[in-house]
């Protein structure tokens, strides 16, 4: 059993390289064809075309880590079944189902190892080069808002919650700024201001200040042309650049989930991103026990070669149910949950099915 469990985490392994080899070596060439114009118009450094790149790669990768595995998966099985190195299997005494029992460890581990790459290193990679296309290329003529517009939000202190749509650093200058001052029932005054400019010593000065303040059913409403405040938050606080929700972590999805509800906004798009996170590994694992569950129903029928065939089918049904759970997540129906196990059911569905067929529950006495 140790022999075999070696041998199936070695070649799973080289397809696994390979395969991520090959996708790499297509982005790149897409990369390069499509950015060569905009790397050749920029004047910039070959440390800062490396850094892209570098960080492209990652975003590629990680991104196409589930798929990655499932492919390497397929062509295991179906190089099981054309050298005929299952029936080896067979005759050291395993049954086609304890193939599950040797092949699902592995794909365990490759779970985790997604999961922790997916939380920790893709978000801070793809805001990388989403900065790297702004700032170094000028790719976009847009600011920094152009990618991050409604998620700038902050937690300063005394529960203090921030808010701005863009930031001019070199100026210390905040546009559309934000201020909400919550109690245990919410907010109790809001301010707002065109422009939040940062003077020194936590003092700042506000243009075209609006205040609200909120007493129960009764609003005060205050405005000012110029005014200048002082705050218990240093500048600094403001400077920490925020993703898109996909390219949050899961800390600081919870976060800013936590903030906007207390001041009583939609979460939807943040709780979908944040269940995903959770989701993704989970249906990796189940999407590889399935083929692992038809390939072994295959074997029964003397028809595994067809295995190429049944993955790509189960693939692509697969994407276009993650296609509709994103486009779902993106409609007015507030569901963020539904739409984020709904590609659960596919592989759950047929499990039980392939589960519940007598054929495979016979199958540990095929030899």
């Amino acid at each position: 059993m140790g022999i075999i469990l070696k041998y199936i985490i070695k070649r799973f392994s080289i397809n696994f390289l390979l395969t991520l080899f090959a996708v790499l070596l297509l982005s790149f060439l897409i990369d390069t064809i499509e950015s060569s114009k905009t790397i050749s118009q920029s004047n910039v450094s070959m440390g800062v075309v490396l850094s892209f790149l570098f960080n492209k790669f990652e975003v590629v990768s990680i991104s196409a880590f589930p798929i990655i595995v499932y492919i390497s998966l397929i062509i295991l099985l179906f190089d099981l079944h054309i050298k005929n190195e299952y029936l080896s299997f067979l005759t050291s005494g395993l049954n086609p189902t304890s193939l599950l029992a040797i092949l699902l460890p592995v794909v365990g581990i490759a779970c985790l190892v997604y999961f922790f790459l997916n939380d920790r290193v893709l978000p801070a990679a793809s805001r990388e080069v989403d900065r790297l296309l702004v700032f170094e290329f000028k790719r976009f003529t847009a600011s920094w808002t152009y990618f991050y517009r409604d998620r700038n939000w902050f937690l300063g202190a005394d529960s203090t919650i921030y808010h701005y749509e863009d930031i001019d650093d070199a100026n210390m200058q905040m546009k559309n700024f934000e201020m909400y001052v919550c109690g245990d029932d919410g907010p109790e005054r809001i301010l707002f201001s065109d422009n939040f400019r940062y003077i020194g010593d936590k003092t700042y000065l506000a243009d075209n200040l609006r205040i609200y303040r909120i007493d129960g059913e009764r609003i005060e409403y205050q405005n000012y042309p110029e005014y200048r405040m002082r705050l218990q938050d240093e500048y600094e606080i403001f400077k920490q650049r925020r993703g898109r929700p996909s390219q949050m972590s899961l800390v600081e999805l919870m976060g800013l989930i936590k903030l906007r509800e207390r001041i009583g906004l939609d979460t939807s798009r943040y709780r979908y991103e944040l269940y995903t996170k959770v989701v993704n590994p989970i249906s990796l694992i189940l999407l590889c026990l399935l083929i692992m569950v038809v390939f072994i129903e295959r074997l029964y029928l003397h028809s595994s070669k067809n295995i190429l065939y049944y993955g790509a089918g189960i693939l692509l049904l697969f994407l276009f149910i993650i296609t509709f759970s994103q486009k779902l997540s993106e409609s007015s129906i507030n569901a963020p949950f539904f739409a984020a196990i709904l590609p659960l059911f596919f592989p759950i569905i047929f499990l039980i099915y392939f589960l519940l067929n007598p054929r495979l529950r016979s199958s540990s006495h095929l030899r």
